[in-house]
């Protein structure tokens, strides 16, 4: 059977995370607009880093991500794969703290996470085993030529395993 090179692990939790915020997993409600006020985007706000001219700034926060394969541990069967994805959360105070910690506690639950998404998303083709997620930095300033109005950003490492 071929791989389907198209279907990305990162967008399958990107969705996870905006269906989770939206109220569209089944048994949770949506997620408080004081944390994070989903209502005003047209897109979902999860953009790949090299798309960072994409969002509407005047939209906040917004995600910006990127991924990278990872050697699995040498004792594991070899159809587990590994990847690391960075979430960079870019935004205002204290949106970013609220949405940092939405994601922190959705995705911290190891292999009680992995079961919660493969259960949403109901692919056959991807199945997750195990996420987890640590804070990679503290907040950081964002001054920019072209604005007076400064962007904070912190970032997010996610560690998941999957097999296709």
């Amino acid at each position: 059977m071929a791989s389907d090179y198209t279907k990305l692990p990162i967008v399958l939790i990107n969705n996870f995370i905006w269906d989770l915020a939206s109220g569209s997993v089944s048994g949770y409600p949506t997620i408080s607009s004081a944390v994070w006020n989903i209502s005003q985007y047209v897109y979902k706000p999860f953009f790949p880093v090299n798309e960072n001219l994409a969002p509407d700034s005047s939209k906040m926060p917004y995600i910006l991500y990127d991924y990278s394969f990872k050697m699995p541990n040498m004792n594991t069967f070899w159809p587990l794969q590994s990847e690391t994805a960075m979430y960079t959360i870019v935004g205002d105070v204290p949106q970013i703290f609220y949405l940092k910690n939405f994601i922190y506690d959705t995705l911290k639950k190891y292999d009680t996470s992995a079961q919660e998404i493969n259960k949403h998303i109901k692919d056959t083709t991807i199945n997750f085993k195990c996420i987890h997620v640590d804070q990679q930095n503290f907040i950081v300033d964002e001054r920019r030529i072209d604005s007076y109005k400064p962007k904070y950003l912190t970032s997010l490492l996610l560690t998941y395993d999957y097999t296709k």
